[in-house]
């Protein structure tokens, strides 16, 4: 994403895959979002934090913060996602949390 510091990526959500998983293996739970990037229309993953309150069921306008987007990428992650969902090859992805742009 070519953004500004101090700027955000729009998308919207096409859908949501909550984590079931509990913390039982240390390893690092997240949600799953497939979302759509305003801008661009790229398909966009988004790797959110588990914390139930910060969790946006599908909705459009939703803001990616640049100063959010994390950059040490764990190696291993747990999603709850159906056997099908396969994520190509060569997908665009981010580990950032979703936030609701307020006038």
């Amino acid at each position: 994403m070519d953004m500004t510091d101090d700027s955000c990526a729009i998308v919207d959500i096409i859908e949501y895959f909550p984590n079931t998983q509990k913390d039982e293996t240390n390893k690092q739970l997240a949600n799953l979002y497939l979302c759509r990037q305003q801008s661009t229309g790229d398909t966009l993953y988004v790797f959110a934090d588990c914390d139930p309150e910060k969790s946006i069921p599908f909705d459009n306008n939703v803001c990616i913060m640049k100063s959010d987007i994390k950059t040490s990428i764990p190696k291993e992650i747990v999603v709850s996602v159906p056997r099908d969902l396969v994520i190509p090859k060569g997908a665009k992805y981010v580990f950032s949390n979703l936030f609701w742009l307020l006038d």
